[in-house]
């Protein structure tokens, strides 16, 4: 059990000791074993939860916005949870494990690990995550899903993956060599939730430059 694991840390044992700490602690020690049992909730509703929250910071922390915008905050929510917290659930767990696995007997941890980041950050992401992020904000804005995606994207492709890289390049280094497969969407959830702020931040803009905002006054 997991529970029983956390227990037994020497960190875990004097952080329980403290009357501030304790609630903190225990609420860890739960969380680790609903990941256990369910990882695959435990990360869809983390992840959802966690994008939806990430972006109102965005706009109301970091942007200072008087009135949300909702269409952008459902298109961070749609894609929390679906995307993230479904699809890279069964990529990063189950795809990439088979696929990089027999590196890690073959070549040693670090190709393994390597493989898996590059398979991520030059890959999934650039043709994968992007395609589909811009293709649900045209759904939220009630725009051409084939036009605006596509022009989004050539529009703030090489902008966005550099900044992508410079937060997840060394996470994912951090994620695929010592984070537990079950907490693996949660701390990628912990991690985006600084990398959605960014990404929304750009976003918004990305919106109010003349080179974006061309699909949507030509369709409204």
């Amino acid at each position: 059990m997991v529970r029983g694991t956390l227990r037994l840390a020497p960190w875990v044992q004097k952080a329980s000791q403290s009357m501030f700490l304790r609630p903190f602690v225990d609420s860890a020690i739960w969380y680790s074993d609903v990941a256990k049992k369910r990882p695959f909730i435990t990360g869809f509703i983390t992840t959802g939860f966690k994008t939806t929250a990430a972006d109102i910071f965005a706009q109301k922390v970091m942007e200072r916005r008087e009135e949300m915008d909702w269409r952008r905050n459902a298109t961070f929510t749609a894609f929390g949870f679906m995307y993230l917290g479904g699809f890279q659930y069964f990529l990063y767990n189950k795809v990439f494990q088979r696929l990089c696995h027999h590196l890690k007997y073959t070549h040693g941890q670090t190709v393994a690990v390597g493989s898996k980041v590059f398979l991520d950050q030059a890959l999934h992401h650039p043709f994968m995550y992007f395609p589909v992020f811009y293709s649900i904000k045209a759904l939220a804005y009630n725009q051409p899903v084939y036009e605006y995606a596509t022009t989004k994207y050539k529009n703030e492709i090489w902008d966005t993956v550099r900044a992508l890289w410079c937060v997840w390049v060394p996470a994912q280094v951090i994620n695929f060599s010592v984070v537990p497969m079950h907490f693996r969407i949660p701390y990628v959830a912990g991690v985006s939730f600084l990398w959605t702020v960014i990404l929304s931040v750009m976003q918004g803009i990305f919106d109010t430059s003349s080179k974006s905002a061309v699909v949507i006054e030509e369709v409204d």
